[in-house]
Formats: C-alpha cells, structure tokens, sequence
C-alpha cells in the first residue's frame, strides 16, 4: 500500500483554479521533489495533503486513510501520528528551548517523560544539535534552528514528511547539511518524503522529480 495516494485534487479560491487534477502516489522511504514556479500550487498541494487546506474534489490518502473525510479532532489525531513537517521559516515555538520544541509532538501522543527525554536526548545527538538543547530559538542559528525543526518533524516517526522549501532561508552550506540529513533520516526511519523546492540541487537528493505548472503536474 502506498504511503501516500493523491487522485484528481482539484482546489480553487475566489473561482481562480489553483490545483487541477493532480494525482500522484509516493511509496515508503521514497523522496520525492515537487518543482514548479512560485504561484502554480506547490505549498497548496502539499497544504492539502497534510490537512491544513481542504480540497473542493479528489482523494488524498495518507497510509489508506482518507484525511478529507476526517473530522477536524480526527485529522488532527492523524497529523500527530502519520505526518511531520519542515518549513522554510523553521516555525519553532519561541518561548521552548530546543529540547522542549523536539519533545512537543510526543507529548502529544501522550508519551512517557522517561521515554521522551531517552528519545529525544538521542535524536538531538543525532541532528548535532544536542550541546543547544537547553537554547531559545532565538539564541540558535539558522542551521541550527532547521535541524532542530527537522528533529521535531521526526521524533514521532511519521509515515510522511512534508518539507516546504526547507533551505530557503538558509546559507548554501546550512542548506546542503540541512537536505543530507533530511535524507539520512528518510532512510533511518523509512518515512517517505515530499520536497518543495524551487532548487534543482535539493531536487537530486531525492529518487524523483516531479514538475508543477499552473496548478496540474507535468510528469
């Protein structure tokens, strides 16, 4: 069974068409970059895969579940155990430390604090971030704020990843380590990932390309 199975996502807003027809589907551990120019409805898509945005037509099914049928506390359940997320602006809680950031979603699922603190000491140690646990967000770097997001959008072990143009905002180096390690914890973890970007560079790292244009895929 797919990880993720999108068919015939239509979405419009103020009667202007912004997604056409996609369809795609993305299998466990696969990478996927999702390419296009600004406006043909990349962060849409994505948005309306993980339920922040609701389609007028079509499917999105995340592990066979159907996240446009949910109701909002299901599909917020949903969002806490299948799906994680990596922005270009990071979106870390500002008056969290690093560690308490990382700890938020299995606090959420209403995991145990001696299993939280063992997991997420572990994973910050794996991000190389573990010496900052104890920092503000404002106190770290732009580097270290994504690995720290990407660290928090993988503590639960999602089935799927959703990263939207997440070397944005970052140098050329923090944004090559922040894309290396995005993929070694794709591989670690088996969590599928789909990659927005505007990058042909982020887009090697991932097995396949797909091309968006005014609101339909290419290929």
């Amino acid at each position: 069974m797919s990880v993720l199975l999108v068919s015939d996502l239509t979405r419009r807003f103020d009667a202007r068409p912004i997604l056409r027809g996609v369809s795609m589907s993305m299998r466990r551990g696969e990478r996927v970059a999702l390419l296009g120019p600004s406006g043909c409805g990349k962060t849409t898509l994505l948005n309306c895969i993980g339920g922040l945005d609701r389609a007028d037509t079509g499917t999105v099914l995340v592990n066979g579940r159907d996240i446009g049928r949910m109701s909002s506390d299901e599909l917020a359940a949903a969002r806490r155990a299948e799906l994680g997320s990596v922005f270009q602006f990071f979106h870390l809680l500002p008056t969290m430390t690093a560690f308490e950031n990382v700890e938020l979603p299995l606090k959420l699922l209403g995991i145990g604090k001696a299993e939280r603190h063992e997991r997420v000491l572990r994973l910050l140690d794996r991000v190389g971030v573990r010496h900052r646990g104890d920092a503000l967000p404002a106190q770290l770097s732009g580097g270290e704020m994504q690995r720290v997001a990407v660290a928090r959008a993988v503590i639960h072990r999602p089935a799927l990843l959703l990263a939207d143009e997440p070397t944005g905002n970052l140098d050329s180096k923090s944004g090559a380590q922040a894309l290396a390690l995005i993929r070694e914890v794709s591989e670690e973890t088996g969590a599928a990932v789909l990659l927005v970007t505007h990058s042909e560079e982020a887009a090697r790292t991932c097995h396949r390309v797909l091309r968006m244009r005014d609101g339909a895929l290419l290929e």
